[in-house]
C-alpha cells in the first residue's frame, strides 16, 4: 500500500495536536468526551502512516483494517498498533470502528502523560482541601501555531491536505470550533469539510473515506458516553 507522506507537527501526531487542542491555554480542557476525540485521531494517524485502511464491515459499520504491524519505533504508535492487532478479527482482518473507540478508555490520559513527560505540555501541582492534583497547560507556541493553521483553512488561505482535512474533521467533532475562536463563515468550511465537500485534489481518496466514517463512528460513540471536563 503507498503511504500518505503528511506528517504531523507534533511529535504525537494528530493524537497530539488533538490533546493540545482540547486544552486551555490557562489549564484545564474542552470536551465531554476527550478519548474518543484522541480515539478518532489515533485512527486517522493510522491511516495517514499507512498502518490501516478504512473498510465497510456490513451491519458492523465501518472497520479498521490492519495494513502494516512494522513498529514505527515511537512508544504512542507502537502501543496504538499493539491494540489494533490484538482487536483485529481473523474473519475480516479489521475491528469495527465502535469497538475501538470503546477499547481506547482513558487514552486522553495516556497521551497527556506522555507529552507532559516530553515537553508538549506541562503539570503543575496543586492542592485543594489537602488533595493534590495537576493541572496541565498546552505550549501555547505549539498550540497557537495549530490554532492559526485551522483558522488559516477555513479562511481558506490554506490548501487542504490529507492530515488537514482529518484534522478538521475530528476539531469539527469534538464542538471546538467556538472555543478556537472561529467565527460562523469559518465554522462552516470546516464543516463543510467534515462532510468530504470541497477537498481537493491533494487529499487522497483513502484519507477521504477515513473522514466520513471516522466523523460518524465517532459521534455515536460520544453520544454513549466518556470521561468528561476538567484539566
Amino acid at each position: 500500500m503507498r503511504r500518505v507522506n503528511d506528517r504531523s507537527h507534533t511529535a504525537f501526531g494528530l493524537p497530539g495536536e488533538l490533546v493540545l487542542l482540547l486544552h486551555k491555554p490557562h489549564g484545564g480542557h474542552h470536551s465531554a468526551h476527550p478519548d474518543v476525540a484522541v480515539a478518532a485521531a489515533e485512527v486517522a494517524e493510522l491511516v495517514l502512516r499507512g498502518h490501516a485502511t478504512i473498510t465497510d464491515l456490513g451491519l458492523s459499520g465501518s472497520g479498521m483494517r490492519l495494513d502494516d504491524v512494522e513498529p514505527g519505533g515511537l512508544e504512542w504508535l507502537d502501543e496504538a498498533l499493539d491494540q489494533l492487532r490484538r482487536k483485529v478479527r481473523r474473519s475480516t482482518g479489521a475491528v469495527a470502528l465502535g469497538s475501538w473507540f470503546h477499547s481506547r478508555n482513558g487514552v486522553f490520559k495516556r497521551y497527556r502523560d506522555r507529552m507532559a513527560r516530553d515537553g508538549p505540555l506541562w503539570a503543575e501541582r496543586r492542592k485543594v482541601f489537602g488533595v493534590e492534583y495537576s493541572k496541565y497547560f498546552p505550549d501555547s507556541e505549539i498550540r497557537g501555531a495549530l490554532v492559526q493553521e485551522l483558522g488559516e483553512v477555513a479562511r481558506q488561505e490554506r490548501a487542504v491536505d490529507n492530515r488537514l482535512a482529518l484534522l478538521a474533521a475530528i476539531v469539527h467533532g469534538t464542538g471546538l470550533l467556538s472555543e478556537l475562536g472561529m467565527d460562523r463563515s469559518e465554522r462552516r468550511v470546516i464543516k463543510s469539510l467534515a462532510r468530504g465537500e470541497k477537498l481537493g485534489e491533494a487529499v487522497d481518496a483513502t484519507v477521504g473515506a477515513a473522514r466520513a466514517a471516522i466523523v460518524v463512528a465517532g459521534a455515536a460513540a460520544a453520544t454513549g458516553g466518556g470521561d468528561g471536563g476538567g484539566g
